[in-house]
């Protein structure tokens, strides 16, 4: 799946190389997250949660030099923060090797979703066409990434009196599940949980997600979680096969 343009191509691989050479170049800012997160403090709110990390991170933490295992993170996080806004969602956090993000979907679940599985595969086209070219130019190691979405209600917590300088953090069993389907992802492998499939395909909309194709994965070792359609069997996970 071709996500990149020649131009759009050169234009990150340009940005990714003055940001090796002189910092990130953007605000990397989660304010935007905050900013929807607070207009939903003590409510339930329903969002695609998506966790992004790179593979073999603490093995690279320790063969690179600090200052260049964080010019890796760095590019990585700025790269993935960029292609997110463009698909409707928000950085929750960065956090060490992975950028957690947040997709709104109480109005439009199935645009919701689609958005969350558009930016998984975009996200590794740039990493493939984009990051990854400079990061050969400039003796850094390439980057694969492991991918978890998941779905659900998820309530909106604030730590402190006030509103606007207390912390607001989620709640919920959507986040939990992404950073354990992501933990169990290969290499460039894009996982989604059971609730995002159940939503793709009973869509009516067929006409622009009958190209969307799914593989059930198997259950891995102590995998332990319970369906939330079916308490008497375990979660689904399913692999996201990207065209």
């Amino acid at each position: 799946m071709d996500f990149l343009t020649f131009a759009l191509q050169e234009q990150i691989r340009a940005r990714v190389s003055k940001t090796l050479k002189d910092g990130v170049q953007l605000n990397m800012s989660t304010e935007e997250s905050k900013k929807f997160l607070r207009r939903h403090v003590n409510t339930r709110t329903n969002l695609v949660i998506m966790i992004i990390d790179i593979n073999n991170s603490t093995q690279m933490s320790l063969t690179l030099p600090e200052f260049k295992f964080a010019q890796l993170l760095q590019t990585f996080a700025q790269e993935v923060s960029i292609v997110v806004s463009g698909y409707g969602g928000f950085v929750f956090k960065y956090e060490g090797d992975a950028v957690i993000v947040i997709f709104p979907a109480d109005y439009d679940e199935i645009k919701a979703c689609k958005n969350a599985l558009n930016c998984s595969a975009a996200v590794l086209e740039i990493i493939k066409n984009g990051i990854n070219p400079i990061f050969r130019e400039n003796e850094l190691p390439e980057i694969t990434v492991r991918t978890g979405l998941a779905f659900g209600p998820t309530l909106v917590v604030l730590y402190g009196k006030s509103l606007e300088k207390a912390h607001v953090d989620i709640t919920g069993s959507s986040i939990s599940l992404a950073a354990k389907i992501a933990s169990i992802a290969k290499p460039n492998q894009v996982l989604i949980g059971e609730l995002i499939y159940n939503i793709i395909v009973s869509s009516k909309d067929k006409g622009s997600l009958n190209k969307i194709k799914f593989k059930e994965m198997g259950f891995p070792i102590k995998w332990k979680y319970l369906s939330q359609s079916d308490p008497q069997s375990l979660y689904h996970v399913y692999e996201y096969l990207i065209n």
